[in-house]
């Protein structure tokens, strides 16, 4: 929680903290930007909390209003609860939340596991958005099980046994961009500290969202061990009933670094707009 409010005060923005009690429990959104623009709502990667993710776009605050979520039962300042990924849970949680901040129907974007999320919503709650924006996305499809074995899963493993630096950064370097110290210190101590969810959500079928018909924009990673950008594109065309771009950023892990936030800050006007 140090390290939350160390990355949200370094953000150097105004922003209003919001709780909203739900009925799997208390949700923290972090509102900022133009309250006149479009409502942009972010949910963000596994654990890596709102501010984080707000990082990427702050440069778009004075165009949107943008609500980003700390995503219920992982390391955020939402409640602990722990969610049924195989049912509406989520489904019913965002769509809650999102009726409580008077979004009848916003622009939504899911970034990796924040996909998923968006993904249940579009199934329950087609109505409640107006664009829907997919980065680096989970429950498309998986990645390479040997690659991920090699490169996550062995040095996990080894850091766990030996509490060894090397095996962490060299299981970090996998999808973390070099030299960003402060996901490091974030991230080691979540592994040490946080007990991890290891479920890993259904992938989606066309047959829950063919009847979503809103305009969907994709950008993957040319470099994402996790969720491999060919085979995104692909699927994605065989899902999505309104696909309009699948765009590529190029040289980039999972994790995309601070020198691609101007690119995706682009892209992302371009769909809003």
């Amino acid at each position: 929680m140090k390290l939350y409010e160390e990355k949200l005060e370094g953000l150097d923005i105004e922003y209003t903290e919001i709780d909203i009690d739900t009925q799997f429990g208390r949700t923290r959104i972090i509102k900022t930007g133009n309250p006149k623009g479009k409502k942009v709502v972010l949910f963000h990667g596994y654990n890596a909390g709102a501010p984080v993710t707000l990082e990427a776009v702050k440069e778009l605050r004075n165009i949107y209003c943008f609500y980003a979520i700390d995503t219920i039962g992982q390391a955020t300042k939402s409640a602990e609860t722990k969610m049924n990924i195989k049912d509406d849970s989520f489904a019913i949680w965002s769509d809650e939340v999102l009726e409580k901040l008077n979004i009848n129907k916003g622009n939504i974007i899911g970034i990796s596991y924040g996909a998923f999320i968006v993904q249940k919503l579009i199934t329950y709650r087609p109505q409640r958005v107006k664009k829907c924006v997919f980065v680096v996305p989970s429950g498309i499809v998986n990645g390479n099980i040997w690659e991920s074995m090699t490169k996550l899963t062995i040095p996990l493993i080894r850091f766990k046994i030996t509490k060894k630096e090397r095996h962490l950064k060299a299981f970090l370097n996998a999808f973390v961009p070099e030299g960003d110290k402060f996901m490091f210190k974030m991230l080691k101590l979540i592994m040490e500290g946080v007990k991890l969810d290891t479920r890993i959500p259904a992938l989606l079928k066309r047959k829950h969202i063919k009847h979503f018909n809103k305009p969907v924009y994709i950008m993957s990673a040319s470099n994402d061990i996790y969720f491999p950008s060919k085979k995104i594109a692909k699927k994605s065309k065989s899902l999505f009933n309104n696909l309009k771009e699948v765009y590529l950023l190029e040289n980039s892990k999972h994790m995309p670094s601070k020198n691609t936030f101007g690119e995706i800050q682009f892209k992302i006007k371009e769909w809003i707009n």
